[in-house]
């Protein structure tokens, strides 16, 4: 035991004290929060596009486009503002804030913030507007048609007055939009535009029609009451966050095992291969026996990927601390509460296991890296599988499909974890595992022999006579 702690600590720090590694650390929440904050700061950054409408219908089109430009963008702040209350305080504090918006507007939607979380409501800014209405050239409004008015747009457009000019012309049932703008690939408003206008054309048909604005307003308030109900919600009933959140965090263990294994097992491979060719391994093998070599080797590459993982969620349970207390606490109580720590801990640590004796047995046959490419394919092949139905495993996690594949051993820790909210039948949650233990120790043993074969031959080595190689070994 002792020299298979010594080789773990030396594949562990030999990779530490590289300047890889610590990049490795920081580029990767790097590129994610570039990723997730880009488009915040574009949105931030971005100045509002200054639009004008000519209304050349006849029918007050415009004003009334100007006006519901100006309502959609006060229910985006509105619903931002919940957003934010959920994010802080939970669903209840979504709730009241929701009423307090109903009652009093985004004033009365921040104080009601402000009580369940005022560090929050203090730095909760509103999303910045899209768009300003500007009054539109008068030499544009009193043209004949909108040819005419379009070639005063694209002289205000082109000259930068405007960022965007909308003609509208036409009439009741055949309106017609003429956007003009200085984004050639794709106007930024275009589809909102299409939209708001659709809905006042809508409504004027209707009222054409004799519906009245009253009867149309009431209709288009209605909303039904929604509750989305299940007999496996904690309360029993109503499905809340937290009833959500299993599946959430299954995803993400799969897919967190999913990278472990492309990375920590790369690593592994890498330094087989290295040690191999150097003569290295040759050394070790005079010295320790396989097994402590090869679960050295495992260990030291485990802790290497572990000491990445945890700086990574050590960083992002502060930022979720931080900015989103009340999804936290939820976290923590879905964790703990039904042992489902365990439980994915459990497949994370069997899957790796799998995974990294398998990449550490057909690394000792490897010369260079185009040699391992050449093994590692049907590895790779058969890792894609779990990944194409974790999507599915969220939306139908009982789908008969699933549930056959969960006891295929190589798909076992990737689908199981998502499975997990559905409550899946205890025969399966007993049977896959144990399956899957069974699995590892077979491989281990497997990946032991192939490892000290692989480590003592020499030139190229094909799949085929891998397996031979192996076989006669064992026979021996």
């Amino acid at each position: 035991m002792s020299r298979l702690l010594k080789i773990a600590r030396r594949e562990y720090l030999a990779y530490v004290r590289t300047v890889g590694f610590w990049l490795s650390i920081v580029a990767l929440p790097l590129v994610l929060s570039i990723s997730v904050l880009a488009p915040m700061l574009m949105m931030k950054s971005a100045k509002p596009e200054r639009l004008a409408i000519v209304d050349l219908t006849g029918q007050t089109m415009g004003p009334a486009l100007a006006k519901a430009i100006v309502v959609n963008q006060n229910r985006d702040a509105a619903r931002a503002l919940r957003a934010a209350a959920l994010s802080a305080a939970g669903p209840k504090a979504q709730e009241e804030v929701r009423k307090a918006q109903a009652q009093g507007g985004d004033a009365a939607g921040r104080e009601a913030l402000a009580r369940y979380n005022p560090a929050a409501a203090a730095r909760y800014k509103p999303p910045r507007a899209k768009v300003i209405v500007l009054p539109p050239p008068a030499e544009a409004q009193v043209a004949a048609n909108s040819r005419a008015a379009g070639v005063v747009a694209r002289r205000e457009v082109g000259e930068k007055r405007l960022d965007s000019v909308l003609i509208l012309s036409g009439r009741d049932d055949a309106v017609v939009m003429d956007l003009w703008s200085r984004n050639l690939a794709a106007p930024v408003l275009e589809n909102d535009l299409k939209t708001a206008v659709g809905e006042i054309m809508r409504e004027r048909a209707l009222a054409r029609a004799g519906v009245s604005a009253q009867t149309l307003k009431a209709a288009d308030d209605l909303r039904p009451a929604f509750n989305s109900l299940s007999p496996k919600a904690a309360s029993g009933e109503k499905v809340s966050l937290r009833d959500r959140l299993p599946t959430i965090v299954g995803f993400a263990a799969g897919m967190l095992l999913w990278s472990m294994i492309l990375t920590g097992a790369s690593i592994l491979l890498n330094s087989v291969i290295e040690e191999k060719s150097s003569k290295i391994l040759e050394v070790l093998l005079s010295s320790a026996s396989v097994p402590e070599i090869m679960g050295g080797k495992i260990l030291g590459v485990a802790g290497l990927t572990l000491t990445v993982l945890g700086v990574w969620a050590m960083g992002g349970w502060l930022a979720l601390l931080n900015f989103a207390p009340g999804l936290a606490g939820d976290l923590v109580a879905v964790l703990l509460g039904k042992g489902l720590l365990f439980y994915f801990g459990a497949y994370l640590v069997g899957g790796y296991l799998m995974y990294a004796a398998l990449f550490a047995g057909v690394g000792a046959f490897c010369e260079s890296q185009r040699d391992a490419q050449t093994l590692l394919g049907p590895i790779m092949m058969v890792m894609t599988i779990p990944v194409l139905f974790m999507g599915q495993a969220i939306r139908s996690p009982e789908a008969p499909i699933l549930s056959a594949l969960s006891w295929i051993p190589p798909f076992t820790p990737f689908l199981m974890p998502v499975r997990i909210a559905s409550d899946p039948p205890l025969v399966q949650v007993i049977g896959t595992t144990v399956l899957m233990a069974v699995t590892v120790v077979a491989i281990i043993a497997f990946s032991t022999r192939a490892f000290h074969v692989g480590a003592l031959a020499t030139g190229k080595v094909n799949l085929k006579t891998l397996i031979g190689l192996i076989l006669r070994k064992q026979a021996g």
